[in-house]
């Protein structure tokens, strides 16, 4: 039986999607512009990523690929509007669920992400889109990233990174300080050795308050062996990459954007709008510009 907390998000999820479908529909027969449907893209490994697909009248061989962040989904936070901007400019855009969305506990792998994003472009590739341009807010940078250096995927055409929170460990560190941070991830450890990687553990987020993870899921993001280092894969992407921050974002270290864009050297280009937060709430129209204005010059 449905518990009370999923029929709100499924209720949720259906009013944002009936507005989305509204706000596209076309004026008339004739004005045929673009549209909206609401999909569901399995994975390799069968994990099943719900999503929307917005669809342009006159598509370009490039398609946008939105990936969400920590505790988000493909309906919150600026994708939607994001979306209307570039489906009108004539690029189809997915947004999909990673398998880790929303809130609650963790307990898959930060590398799992890989097999999602892979999904979602192989869909895009069976529609006729020969490129994808990858877009990812917040962790879903990080996401969008390690694809990359995993998989190198040829038919990336570029890369939109907007609020990366840099490399995770050191988030925990500017959070509570180096003694904590190095705390947590030892308890994991202890974990781990003892055979017990799926036991859940109380993980403090600070801002972003408390949840459990397994201590497999908080290795794979923050351990000395993490594979989510972003400064590390995006030397590894050779496709033109946009860096975009908010400049009121309080939510990330101040020099992550200057960071990354030193890593990614000149394939990689560094933007800040001002007044914006993590979520760019009430600055959506900037950051469309901003984002499609780049597209029409590396993925007209």
């Amino acid at each position: 039986m449905p518990t009370l907390r999923t029929l709100l998000s499924n209720t949720t999820l259906l009013l944002w999607a009936a507005s989305a479908l509204g706000q596209l529909a076309p004026a008339s027969a004739s004005d045929s512009t673009c549209s909206a449907e609401i999909v569901t893209v399995r994975t390799a490994d069968g994990a099943g990523l719900d999503g929307i697909l917005f669809r342009a009248a006159k598509p370009k061989a490039a398609a946008l690929f939105l990936v969400h962040g920590y505790g988000g989904n493909f309906y919150e936070s600026y994708f939607s509007k994001l979306a209307e901007a570039a489906v009108r400019a004539g690029y189809d855009t997915l947004a999909l669920n990673m398998r880790d969305h929303d809130t609650g506990p963790k307990k898959s792998s930060f590398t799992d992400n890989r097999a999602d994003i892979a999904a979602g472009a192989a869909y895009l590739r069976e529609l006729g889109h020969k490129r994808v341009v990858l877009l990812g807010q917040s962790m879903g940078a990080n996401r969008v990233l390690y694809y990359q250096a995993a998989s190198g995927d040829p038919d990336v055409a570029a890369t939109i990174l907007v609020s990366s929170p840099g490399d995770l460990f050191e988030w925990n560190v500017w959070q509570f300080g180096k003694e904590k941070a190095q705390a947590k991830i030892d308890e994991a450890l202890n974990l781990q050795r003892a055979g017990r990687e799926e036991e859940f553990m109380l993980v403090d987020l600070g801002p972003l308050g408390k949840t459990l993870y397994t201590a497999r899921y908080l290795l794979s993001m923050r351990g000395p062996d993490r594979l989510s280092n972003p400064y590390l894969n995006v030397a590894k992407v050779r496709n033109p990459i946009l860096i975009v921050q908010g400049g009121a974002d309080k939510l990330i270290p101040p020099d992550v954007g200057k960071r990354l864009h030193a890593a990614a050297g000149p394939v990689a280009a560094l933007a800040s709008i001002d007044g914006a937060g993590h979520g760019f709430e009430n600055y959506e129209s900037s950051l469309s510009e901003k984002v499609l204005s780049w597209l029409s010059t590396v993925a007209p």
